[in-house]
């Protein structure tokens, strides 16, 4: 059973699962506790879509909203339209918005096609140069920060995975 009910702090209005089965609930919009014995309810059910469809007449009443609530599908029939991909996608989205969808995906793809973490980016610069300002110098070159690339060099020198010695580094 769905239980359309509401806060006394509030006045949100929220759907409860099986609501006799349950001692307290939580309000949604303000998060105070209410024993679910004494929420007042507004709409009960076994249908689940009935109730979500009670729950919009009621948030239009509240608002003042009835003449346009009437006017729309009920709610289930706008969930079935959403799904079933009637809605605008990202592209269109953005072309109606002024926007080049082309330019903005160019512009998202920082990284050139590829991805790499910045371990990855000082290992490389390890592999590419022999000394430790050549390597931090790539990394810096690559999007990773001095320090960062400082840290981890040491890291990796730490725990074996390169040596240093002579002012050359190698991975190992």
């Amino acid at each position: 059973m769905y239980a359309v009910v509401g806060c006394t702090e509030c006045g949100g209005y929220w759907l409860l699962a099986d609501p006799d089965d349950q001692d307290t609930a939580n309000c949604p919009t303000c998060g105070r506790s209410h024993q679910t014995g004494k929420l007042k309810r507004f709409y009960t059910s076994d249908d689940r879509q009935a109730a979500v469809q009670a729950r919009s007449r009621l948030l239009a009443e509240k608002r003042g909203e009835t003449a346009q609530f009437e006017q729309v599908d009920d709610a289930a029939e706008l969930e079935r339209a959403v799904e079933a991909g009637t809605g605008v996608d990202d592209r269109e989205y953005l072309d109606r918005s002024g926007l080049d969808a082309d330019a903005v995906a160019a512009a998202g793809d920082v990284s050139g096609g590829s991805s790499r973490s910045r371990d990855e980016i000082v290992r490389a610069g390890v592999a590419d140069r022999d000394d430790r300002e050549g390597v931090l110098s790539y990394a810096v070159d690559h999007g990773v920060s001095r320090a960062a690339a400082a840290d981890l060099l040491d890291r990796l020198v730490r725990r074996g995975e390169a040596t240093e010695a002579g002012g050359e580094i190698r991975l190992l």
